[in-house]
């Protein structure tokens, strides 16, 4: 029934705590992600690279991804994920400012093993946060809400940085996606770390 959809929804939204999260997802993916889409374009268009090149920096993301994923099993899992998860997500941020401005191209491998482990570490914590938090009566829309604030905002992301990149270039249009991660993750992060977090539900 739609209707019982849309109120788990709102519930969802009601609380604070995972509303939080669900932002950090969404401006993480519709704001920073865009670094990995377009790197092709950075490699060819800024570095005069290669496929080869461009695999590289595929991979150096991915060896990120994997070094963020293996660090998270190190945390303790009672421990509150939201410190973690905005700081890494203001510092995917940076990473995409510095790719911008970056002026090397060996720089680049190097800043994508970064992102990578930013956005594992912090998509990953959220995701532990929603599941363990989450209400049982609200969980499965909780994680759906999460895979549609990732797979959305990259897709949204992806959608307006192709357009700035064609009517700025790709320096541009990624250092104002990373200069906009970094404002809407210190405003979220203002209130979500203040939130309490949800009550469960027997």
């Amino acid at each position: 029934d739609h209707r019982q959809l849309w109120a788990g929804v709102r519930d969802v939204l009601h609380e604070p705590a995972l509303r939080g999260g669900l932002a950090t997802v969404f401006a993480t993916a519709s704001l920073s992600a865009p670094l990995l889409t377009f790197c092709p374009v950075l490699v060819k268009e800024v570095f005069q690279g290669t496929a080869g090149d461009f695999s590289t920096a595929l991979g150096a993301f991915g060896m990120g991804g994997l070094i963020g994923a293996v660090g998270l099993l190190a945390l303790d899992p009672h421990r509150d994920r939201r410190p973690l998860s905005t700081w890494f997500a203001l510092a995917y941020g940076a990473i995409v400012v510095l790719a911008a401005l970056n002026r090397w191209a060996w720089g680049l491998p190097v800043l994508l093993v970064l992102a990578g482990v930013a956005m594992t570490a912090s998509n990953a914590s959220v995701n532990a946060l929603l599941q363990s938090s989450a209400p049982t009566h609200i969980r499965g829309q909780t994680v759906s809400l999460f895979m549609l604030a990732m797979r959305g905002g990259m897709a949204m992301g992806a959608l307006v940085t192709g357009a700035t990149v064609y009517w700025l270039g790709v320096r541009e249009a990624l250092l104002i996606n990373g200069i906009l991660a970094i404002v809407a993750h210190l405003v979220i992060g203002r209130f979500w770390l203040r939130a309490p977090l949800p009550a469960q539900a027997s």
